[in-house]
């Protein structure tokens, strides 16, 4: 989108005017089909001139009509201004495109990619890596009693929480309604089972307050630790399974409170380094046959 013209389009041309016809060559590009030249590296740029209108204008008017797909650039002025905000734009939709909208942590696709190279990174230095599961108890009676925005607020006010209580390399996410995750690298069973106590005492002394309600909300936390030493490979499907049954055993338990699943390596595949089957019958007997 480029500003500067010859066609009529004047210094007070109206934004709603140029959104619309925007709108509509929108509507016509989406509604063909894609050339096989653009699958080879072609393409064709399209480009609608208007004098007058500034970054700050064009700004507004994007925010206003959703068009941040749309790139302008000036004719003659400097260009820097206009491609620093295109790469500010850029980095904006990676952000969304990886954070929950509400809460601002990581969503459910960046949690499940983050967790499954971090048990990598674990397995290839033998550190340990924790996963906590965290679980807004009786959320649903906040959305029943005192409506969705309330129940929006909890859940803001709890990614405050959690972004604010980890460390600079932890990560956290919100990976469903009112389930949330931290995955903490670097730390075993008995140090998460620290972290998790302290952020359950923290959430214990959240005093939400909702618009229209007159006594702010109390809210409590279970959850379920599940961890690695980092001896085994593992996936993340299986700790978060772990993690989960955990967090099960704390809602069952009475709420507000942690449990923690066995150490995943000890229910999984024994160490390479230990002595094999065939291994030990050669030591005993002189023959690796059965």
């Amino acid at each position: 989108m480029t500003p500067a013209n010859s066609d009529g389009c004047s210094p007070d041309f109206p934004d709603e005017a140029l959104a619309a016809e925007l709108d509509e060559l929108r509507q016509l590009l989406d509604g063909t089909d894609k050339p096989a030249c653009a699958e080879e590296g072609e393409g064709l740029v399209i480009m609608r001139l208007c004098s007058g209108l500034t970054l700050q204008e064009w700004e507004g008017l994007g925010a206003r009509r959703d068009l941040r797909d749309w790139m302008a650039l000036p004719i003659t002025a400097n260009p820097f201004p206009y491609l620093t905000r295109i790469q500010q734009t850029l980095k904006e939709l990676v952000f969304l495109s990886e954070h929950d909208p509400l809460t601002k942590l990581h969503n459910r696709g960046a949690f499940e990619r983050i967790l499954s190279a971090e048990l990598i990174r674990s397995s290839r230095s033998g550190q340990p890596l924790a996963l906590v599961l965290l679980d807004l108890d009786n959320f649903k009676t906040v959305n029943d009693t005192y409506g969705h925005p309330c129940g929006d607020r909890v859940l803001e006010t709890m990614g405050a929480l959690l972004a604010a209580e980890k460390r600079t390399y932890d990560y956290a996410a919100r990976v469903g309604g009112e389930e949330f995750a931290l995955i903490l690298p670097g730390v075993g069973m008995v140090r998460a089972e620290g972290i998790v106590e302290r952020l359950i005492e923290s959430a214990r002394t959240l005093r939400v307050v909702c618009d229209g309600v007159d006594t702010p909300l109390c809210v409590t936390l279970s959850a379920g630790i599940a961890c690695t030493k980092g001896k085994v490979a593992i996936g993340w499907e299986k700790l978060y399974a772990m993690a989960d049954e955990a967090l099960y055993a704390a809602k069952a338990a009475g709420k507000d409170r942690v449990r923690c699943a066995p150490i995943a390596d000890l229910t999984g595949t024994p160490e390479k380094t230990l002595v094999r089957a065939d291994e030990k019958r050669f030591l005993f007997t002189g023959t690796t046959k059965g």
